[in-house]
């Protein structure tokens, strides 16, 4: 019997909860798809996943340690507006990449999904300030953004089906993601909009939870 591990490719659908407030739902029709063992969704539910089998349905209680981090403040940061001049227009919700050293701190749009992914800033680190950035004001001669995942600090739920499990493809396994159809399918952003990640270009108002 087939059964979630490393380098399978698995579609999920799930009801994703904080207490009794629904926060995101996925159907089984629309399920999100992913490459399990490649740490490309939070670390309680990869755990949960693990063993489980074609058509299984289960409940589990991530804490936010194993999800999204624990809510941090020092992600909240005031930007001056002239650091943000070569990103263009700005408005409130947009998502900006930040890279920062001793010398210096650049603000740019994220150039690839797998980019995206890879600087959320869910690992926890206390040294660590680079990451994915959203603005949450905008003031005459600054803005505010914020590093923290919509969801960091909340405890949550999710009820998950094994939608289904196959092998990944090589190239699926080299890049750790569903090839292009299903990559565009399953990785929708948070709020549910209908923007789409194109071709070749990322699209930073695609949050990706996971």
């Amino acid at each position: 019997m087939v059964v979630i591990q490393d380098k399978m490719k698995v579609s999920i659908a799930y009801t994703l909860r904080e207490g009794k407030r629904i926060l995101e739902e996925v159907p089984a029709s629309q399920p999100f798809v992913y490459i399990h063992g490649y740490n490309n969704i939070i670390p309680g539910l990869e755990d949960a996943l693990t063993g489980r089998r074609l058509g299984e349905k289960f409940t589990v209680s991530i804490p936010a340690n194993l999800g999204y981090g624990e809510y941090r403040k020092d992600l909240i940061l005031t930007v001056p507006k002239e650091e943000l001049r070569d990103v263009g227009e700005l408005w409130l919700g947009m998502e900006l990449e930040m890279y920062q050293d001793n010398d210096m701190r650049e603000f740019q749009l994220p150039d690839t999904a797998e980019e995206f992914v890879n600087d959320l800033n869910l690992d926890g680190d206390d040294d660590q300030c680079d990451g994915i950035y959203t603005i949450k004001e905008i003031l005459e001669d600054t803005v505010i953004v914020d590093g923290n995942h919509p969801f960091a600090g909340k405890d949550l739920i999710f009820n998950v089906e094994v939608v289904d499990i196959v092998e990944a493809s090589f190239t699926e396994q080299e890049s750790g993601f569903p090839d292009e159809d299903e990559f565009n399918d399953g990785y929708d952003n948070y709020d549910s909009y209908d923007n789409r990640m194109g071709d070749d270009n990322f699209d930073s108002n695609e949050r990706r939870w996971r």
